[in-house]
């Protein structure tokens, strides 16, 4: 099993790096505008000339996957970075603060984990507007709580380690000691969570795009490509199942290199 994971885990990262340069730098993997088509090329198939064919208005669908990547991957980062930075502030000053306080938040907390995180995203689009700055608003929104949890938890787990009381009775402050100590000391989990949480990040911003709240036409975007081509399913397959594909290949290298940082995680 262990060699199954370090066997893994380079292809994985060769699938993240190539995601990340494509949505960074789209133009050094296709030249072809993703906008503008040629009509005389419309629903070509994967060949040659276009490498995963071309959609209803003749436009390269490879140029609009890797543009697409741009949207759907910076989504999905911001998200996290929002959940991260949200959660690990709420469950720092509720594992610091212990008692009615603690209560409180993680009261807050466990309502958050108890409405269905999609449901949760959709009602904060639906209060913001479609786009893609607004889904990721939503989906680290709906994230946040897990992130609280684990950092409260992390904390008061910290709190308690002989370092922590020897800092105390050395005279050392309550914030130096949160920020030296405490802080560095929690935050390792968040780390192999927020790969995980990426992944969960990925798909949701992909339905969301799929269920229109995403990036407006003609941008591409992962979720969008699928769902422009459900009507040409029977005729043109490529323009659903080749998006999809991108999809499934980004989430599952992420999910691997979570689980491989959580062990790590784990074993320390």
């Amino acid at each position: 099993m262990r060699f199954a994971r370090r066997l893994g885990v380079l292809p994985s990262a060769l699938v993240l790096l190539a995601a990340a340069v494509a949505a960074l730098a789209p133009g050094l993997f296709s030249t072809a505008d993703p906008v503008r088509g040629d009509l005389g090329e419309r629903l070509l198939p994967p060949g040659a000339g276009h490498l995963f064919g071309t959609d209803e208005l003749g436009r390269d669908l490879f140029s609009r996957v890797v543009h697409g990547s741009a949207a759907s991957l910076q989504a999905a980062a911001i998200a996290v970075g929002i959940a991260v930075l949200t959660g690990a502030m709420i469950g720092l000053v509720a594992g610091t603060a212990g008692g009615r306080l603690d209560g409180l938040i993680m009261r807050g907390v466990e309502v958050l984990l108890a409405v269905p995180s999609f449901l949760l995203v959709l009602v904060v689009v639906a209060v913001l507007g479609p786009g893609t700055r607004e889904v990721a608003v939503g989906v680290g929104v709906s994230a946040a709580a897990v992130f609280a949890r684990v950092m409260r938890a992390e904390v008061v787990r910290v709190r308690g380690s002989a370092y922590v009381e020897a800092a105390a009775v050395s005279g050392t402050g309550r914030a130096a000691t949160l920020l030296t100590h405490v802080l560095p000391n929690a935050s390792g989990p968040l780390a192999a969570l927020a790969t995980l949480e990426l992944g969960n990040a990925v798909l949701t911003v992909a339905s969301l795009g799929f269920l229109g709240f995403g990036a407006l036409p003609p941008a591409p975007e992962w979720g969008s490509l699928i769902s422009a081509g459900r009507p040409y399913l029977a005729s043109a397959w490529w323009l659903t199942t080749v998006p999809g594909l991108v999809i499934v290949a980004v989430v599952l290298a992420v999910n691997h290199l979570g689980h491989v940082l959580r062990t790590r995680s784990e074993r320390r």
